[in-house]
């Protein structure tokens, strides 16, 4: 799998990132610090593991090339979650197991040699990648950037597999499809009161009356709860402005992280 990428794609990260307070980016640094070590004592426990490394390749192998995508999905998902905690939304979490496999499949990815037509030993050429990385001049970086690094790598790979299944029809996962938001997100949506009449409802085309309270979204627009809850239960869009609510699909989560990202560094540029 190519997860290359033009430098623009990193760059529209590493601008949201810029436009963190400092105390804020040195937050993230840190929290990221914790969770890359965790995830590099994970990869490390595989390989000098043979058995649970069989383990987890037999696991993998055993996964449908959908199952596979939306495993790895998942885990880019949550890299790009943990880079800019600001943007909220459902948190996705990985199982041990799926954790483990996500790492050796990304890590399978990294190693693999396309001048080779079949990799006899999947765990030899994963360690031997892996040591080479370790011994690389970025691998060797200890500072908050190199660490931020990988992640933003991560991130980029997100956006890759993200054009990769839109290019390839989805590759049985849902893609560019509309998905309901996030259940947390619209519960905690305001009732405002509805103050004059005159006011129409764009779902239902009738007036909100004065006096009866309505559901506002992040963008102030406003609708009757019930032809909202309506909506939002299989879009997560506004209806006037498309403004992006959280979602629960992975997929379409990804997509709406990275515009939200992309915003952000927009803000920072101009």
């Amino acid at each position: 799998m190519d997860f290359s990428l033009p430098s623009s794609s990193g760059e529209v990260v590493m601008a949201a990132l810029l436009g963190l307070p400092s105390a804020s980016f040195s937050d993230v640094a840190r929290s990221l610090s914790s969770d890359l070590s965790l995830q590099r004592r994970r990869l490390a426990f595989l390989l000098v593991s043979p058995f649970h490394f069989s383990l987890t390749l037999s696991y993998l192998r055993s996964l449908t090339l959908p199952q596979k995508t939306l495993l790895l999905a998942r885990y880019l998902l949550s890299c790009l979650r943990k880079l800019l905690p600001s943007l909220s939304g459902p948190s996705h979490p990985l199982r041990l197991r799926d954790l483990d496999a996500a790492l050796l499949l990304l890590a399978m990815c990294d190693a693999y040699d396309p001048t080779v037509a079949r990799v006899s030993n999947w765990h030899s050429a994963v360690s031997d990648n892996v040591l080479r990385s370790m011994l690389s001049p970025s691998g060797l970086g200890t500072d908050a950037w190199a660490v931020v690094r990988h992640y933003v790598d991560a991130a980029v790979k997100c956006r890759r597999l993200t054009e990769g299944l839109s290019d390839t029809g989805g590759g049985g996962q849902k893609v560019d499809g509309e998905a309901g938001a996030w259940v947390s997100a619209v519960v905690a949506l305001p009732s405002v009161e509805c103050r004059t009449g005159g006011w129409e409802c764009v779902i239902c085309k009738e007036e909100m009356a004065a006096g009866r309270d309505v559901c506002e979204l992040p963008c102030r627009h406003r609708f009757h709860w019930g032809c909202v809850l309506g909506w939002l239960g299989k879009r997560n869009t506004c209806p006037c402005c498309r403004h992006e609510l959280p979602t629960e699909d992975v997929f379409c989560e990804m997509g709406r992280l990275w515009r939200a990202a992309a915003k952000m560094g927009d803000q920072w540029t101009t």
